[in-house]
């Protein structure tokens, strides 16, 4: 964002904020997600209305990314869940995971950057590395 108060204003690009706020939404999501479960393990009868809700948020927050890059069937199947208010906690959970893999693949939510390469294998290594 930028601050005008400032001496030395400073832009962020865009992206990183459309970054931060799919993250933000996707940590909303499995938050309440969460939420919802600790009170159905608990014995309570709750309904799943905000995480239908939340669910929503993010799907339309990301929801040109997905009909681009997802196969026409997957992407209304998303679509259909995200939009229904008679969605199951198992669909919602099946869609979540489906969204999780996608971000995984644009790179969004990967933490495992490095390659995987046997370590018992010098010249392996070694080539990995550089040397």
């Amino acid at each position: 964002m930028v601050n005008f108060n400032n001496d030395a204003t400073i832009g962020t690009p865009a992206v990183d904020i459309e970054r931060i706020s799919i993250l933000q939404r996707r940590y909303e999501l499995i938050e309440t997600f969460e939420e919802y479960k600790k009170k159905t393990y608990k014995g309570s009868i709750i309904p799943i209305f905000v995480v239908r809700a939340r669910l929503l948020s993010l799907f339309i927050e990301i929801q040109a990314t997905l009909k681009r890059r997802l196969k026409a069937e997957d992407y209304k199947k998303i679509r259909d869940v995200s939009l229904s208010s008679e969605s199951s906690e198992e669909e919602i959970y099946l869609v979540m995971e489906k969204i999780n893999e996608e971000l995984d693949i644009m790179r969004l939510i990967r933490i495992d950057t490095q390659k995987v390469y046997d370590s018992t294998n010098v010249e392996a290594e070694n080539k990995e590395k550089g040397y």
